[in-house]
């Protein structure tokens, strides 16, 4: 979302800075030559003198402007996507107390070597979300219930590594097991 916040400000600013230039040239066209330079303006001014505003297409107008300001602001609160995970605090009462934090990337990371250490584990994908760490391994058993025997060690191996992480807010893990593909 910041990268579509970054453009979309960079195109208003942009437009802004277009229009604003436009202004000054016509401001100054007209009070020189009394005639329009880039822009045919007279017309869309003559039109606002006629126009009322309960008219409909000032009123569709308005419309769609606040839905757009509306979209706008609904996509600016939507919360961000986290990107560190803090440590735990041990010393509260620090007096500097120092930023700790893992990266998405890095809890995957760890999380995935605790599954994969396990004997029976061939790989592991992990989701880290900002309440959730979603892993699904793939083991060696050929069945589905040779898979699920490799459940629980793999559960307790990826939550003793959540959990040796410190994180300030542990988030839910959720695991599966899948058997070899053939």
């Amino acid at each position: 979302m910041r990268l579509l916040n970054r453009l979309l400000a960079a195109l208003v600013s942009l437009a802004l800075v277009v229009v604003g230039v436009l202004l000054i040239i016509e401001v100054v066209a007209d009070r020189v030559n009394h005639r329009p330079a880039v822009v045919k303006w007279h017309g869309a001014y003559d039109w606002a003198h006629r126009t009322s505003w309960t008219q409909g297409s000032v009123r569709v107008a308005c419309i769609v402007v606040a839905a757009l300001g509306l979209i706008l602001l609904v996509a600016e609160l939507k919360r961000t996507r986290v990107t560190r995970f803090r440590v735990e605090d041990k010393e509260s009462g620090a007096e500097h107390p120092v930023d700790v934090a893992y990266t998405r990337r890095g809890v995957a990371g760890a999380v995935r070597t605790a599954v994969t250490d396990v004997d029976g584990v061939r790989s592991a994908r992990v989701t880290v979300k900002r309440r959730s760490v979603t892993v699904r391994a793939d083991t060696s058993a050929r069945d589905a219930e040779g898979a699920s025997t490799l459940l629980e060690p793999s559960r307790e191996a990826a939550q003793q590594r959540l959990d040796a992480l410190a994180l300030a807010h542990t988030p839910k893990l959720k695991l599966t097991t899948a058997p070899r593909k053939r």
